[in-house]
């Protein structure tokens, strides 16, 4: 068996896709690359490239760059946010060189090269592709965070006493993180990676001058000491110097961008470990390394992670036992007083930390993929309920559920919806969904598209918190938009503040001229109510009349109509 086919079979058929307009140099490059025995998809265009995405385990990504409707460039930011794993390349002509350089630059694409390619380098360098996509795979970052929380947890509970040491009240020890080294070093190769590390040794070294006990280790970490305790100078000063490191480098005639996190603790004078410290430190900066800010390992911090930890930790258990709970917010139709609809919250009574908040546990679960399995249960724990409430409860019309951004990349959600609307004999139009401003505008194509298979299932689509973002009535006109709904910072005030009165009006005629119902979140006082109803919103949900709330209180609200205030 030959080199390659050995390494080919040692990745367990990892998938290839290769994006390009021109059939003849797909059929080129499939031609090529059969022989190293990959599974390889093809697609024509940006848009069917994010469907091969959405359906299969793509490793590497071979794309061209001009393309009709969405660029190789925007894919591969499409692939950066949806699928960081995935390693990409980019073919295409001389003229696209200064693109590609700012590409390689923001760490959108892994590697360049030209047309016409040399067939025996371009195989190679798809090898390594898929060589170092399974080394990464293995050994990434979320792997390193795991080793070291690992490492913490036992140095916690046995210290080595070598390790121990006093240190006064008057340091502090800051740690810089080059976070992309591993795509430094597969895109521009270990030399270029090795004068890296040393330039940015020789910069911090020249900055942090009073600096002692410097130390650096293989995975691009460098510590130091400082004597300087008060916490809003450390974060200037640590501002300041990750400013310095975090740009691109000139080296070996290759331009090289470093992403740097910094981060630092401020020292007691109780005694501490100072590998737990420093790794500590190091997990810190790279569970904020999407984040423009220095992370302050306080005691604060630690409390927090532990606690997010423990969140994350618990979401699986947490659906195996139904420790998840649907509340219903009751949206009032303001003609009427009549509750017609609900929508669908979850709640999330923890069995040790208590109801955590939804703002917590849902952020938490869409930075580590949980949020895909929690979004499939409350799919079909709403579709369950809705069927339940509708039989029961006459008045009851529909139910809308929230779908978030992650669920939108995946044809999967469809299936789901129309297996359990099948089961359960329910009338799709009474099924609502809720998505936000945010999951419409990012990767927009992709997105009309899942959106109108769901339209032809005969589900409800609303645009949720409209208002908070930028979308524009003309954009929204092009989607098959049943709903819209008014944030709550278009509603409030909107009794004395006359613009923003004028506003809603003009968004609640244009949804009339659209065929679009108006619904208004976060309605909290009679005034606003007054106003809402005068200008032609057809409902309403907020704590004016009622928070989300368990299903039988729900039923009990219904029993209970019309609300009196209203009529």
């Amino acid at each position: 068996m030959s080199a390659t086919n050995t390494a080919v079979t040692q990745l367990h058929k990892l998938e290839l896709l290769i994006v390009d307009d021109e059939p003849s140099v797909v059929r080129s490059l499939k031609r090529a690359i059969r022989p190293s025995g990959y599974v390889i998809h093809t697609a024509g265009s940006g848009q069917e490239a994010m469907k091969v995405l959405a359906n299969n385990n793509v490793a590497v990504v071979l794309t061209d760059h001009r393309m009709p409707g969405m660029s190789g460039a925007e894919l591969l930011k499409y692939i950066n946010q949806f699928y960081p794993q995935t390693i990409t390349l980019m073919l295409s002509g001389e003229s696209d060189f200064n693109m590609a350089v700012g590409l390689l630059n923001n760490g959108l694409a892994n590697k360049y090269f030209t047309k016409p390619w040399n067939t025996g380098q371009l195989v190679n360098e798809i090898d390594q592709a898929f060589a170092f996509y399974k080394g990464r795979r293995e050994l990434g970052w979320q792997r390193r965070i795991e080793e070291l929380s690992s490492q913490v947890e036992e140095q916690s509970a046995l210290p080595d006493a070598s390790n121990v040491v006093n240190i006064d009240a008057s340091a502090a020890v800051v740690a810089v993180k080059l976070v992309n080294m591993d795509d430094v070093s597969y895109s521009h190769g270990e030399s270029t990676m090795a004068a890296l590390i040393e330039e940015v040794d020789k910069i911090i070294f020249e900055t942090a001058e009073n600096a002692f006990n410097m130390k650096s280790d293989e995975f691009g970490l460098f510590t130091f000491q400082l004597r300087q305790t008060d916490e809003a100078e450390l974060q200037s000063w640590c501002a300041m110097l990750r400013r310095k490191l975090q740009r691109t480098y000139s080296i070996n005639k290759r331009a090289v961008y470093c992403q740097v996190g910094v981060g630092f603790r401020v020292l007691g004078k109780s005694p501490v470990d100072f590998n737990t410290l420093v790794k500590n430190l190091e997990l810190t900066i790279l569970r904020e390394m999407h984040s423009s800010n220095v992370s302050n390992l306080d005691d604060d911090a630690i409390e927090r992670y532990q606690r997010q930890q423990h969140i994350r930790a618990d979401v699986q258990r947490a659906l195996d036992d139904n420790q998840f709970k649907l509340a219903f917010q009751p949206k009032v139709t303001l003609k009427t007083g009549m509750v017609e609809g609900a929508e669908v919250l979850l709640r999330w009574q923890h069995h040790q930390l208590g109801w955590v908040p939804p703002a917590e546990f849902v952020r938490l679960a869409e930075l580590d993929g949980q949020i895909e399995a929690i979004g499939e249960w409350v799919l079909r724990q709403g579709v369950r309920n809705a069927s339940e409430l509708i039989r029961l409860n006459p008045d009851i019309k529909r139910i809308s559920m929230n779908v978030s951004a992650k669920q939108l990349q995946n044809h999967r959600i469809v299936q789901i919806l129309k297996d359990e609307i099948e089961l359960y004999a329910l009338d799709p139009a009474s099924l609502e969904l809720e998505i936000t401003e945010t999951a419409i505008a990012t990767n927009s194509e992709y997105v009309h598209g899942l959106l109108w298979q769901l339209k032809l299932l005969g589900v409800k689509i609303a645009i949720d918190d409209f208002g908070a973002g930028f979308t524009s009535m003309s954009y929204l006109a092009k989607l098959p938009v049943d709903v819209l709904k008014l944030d709550k910072s278009l509603v409030d005030n909107i009794d004395y503040e006359v613009n923003k009165r004028e506003l809603v009006k003009s968004l609640i005629d244009a949804c009339k001229r659209l065929n679009i119902e108006t619904i208004a979140e976060g309605v909290e006082t009679e005034e606003v109510l007054r106003v809402l109803q005068h200008i032609g919103c057809e409902q309403v949900q907020g704590f004016y009349f009622s928070k989300a709330v368990p299903r039988i209180e729900l039923e009990k609200i219904v029993i209970k109509q019309p609300f009196t205030s209203m009529i």
